[in-house]
């Protein structure tokens, strides 16, 4: 409902806009040649009024290339940034397969109380995650593994926030479409794991 009233509001908008687009135009009404008063044989000669000069387009001031700022990364030594983050990898294996079972179970008996507390868990797991990410900048030989982790935390949440609409949704034809974008974003989320794993077995990081 929301994104169907944003859609005819914009709509509405760019109507409004063109209507007043139209009516302040610069179409020129011409005006009637008029006759010599007295004068039967001969027409008055209209005076041609020049075409007006548009004036010059002001020049654009030039514009300043856009900064980039690169990733932060780690300033210590790389060898031991990287074990930490493996070592928190390693720690965060038993918390996530612990979330996945509760929402598995939830979601198996359609228990959506259930399902939503679950994927609550799951959305909070994926901020603390995430902050730990931020605090703990990578060094270069293993920033990719560090960025595949970040993109694994986010295709987890989706797949949170999804099951959260399919708990809200209720049953129904909503209920079916909801639970059809869970499943999916899950798959996503499956597909992300896979990605960082195969970026993390590339992974050397020896200085």
């Amino acid at each position: 409902m929301l994104g169907g009233g944003i859609v005819i509001a914009l709509v509405v908008m760019v109507a409004v806009v063109g209507r007043d687009q139209y009516r302040g135009g610069s179409a020129q009404v011409e005006a009637a040649t008029p006759t010599a008063v007295g004068a039967p044989t001969s027409r008055a000669t209209a005076i041609p009024t020049p075409a007006p000069t548009a004036a010059p387009a002001p020049t654009p001031a030039p514009t300043a290339a856009p900064t980039v700022t690169a990733a932060p990364r780690s300033s210590g030594p790389a060898r031991l940034a990287y074990a930490a983050f493996l070592a928190r990898v390693n720690d965060d294996r038993a918390t996530v397969n612990g979330l996945n079972s509760a929402l598995s179970a939830a979601a198996e008996t359609q228990d959506t109380d259930a399902v939503r507390r679950a994927a609550v868990a799951i959305l909070d797991f994926v901020d603390i995650e995430r902050d730990w990410l931020r605090e703990h900048p990578p060094a270069g030989c293993y920033a990719a593994s560090h960025s595949a982790a970040g993109a694994m935390l986010d295709a987890y949440g989706t797949a949170a926030d999804r099951f959260i609409a399919w708990a809200v949704a209720g049953g129904g034809l909503a209920g079916v479409t909801a639970l059809a974008g869970a499943v999916d974003a899950a798959q996503g989320a499956a597909d992300a794991l896979t990605s960082f794993g195969s970026v993390l077995d590339a992974t050397r990081c020896a200085a």
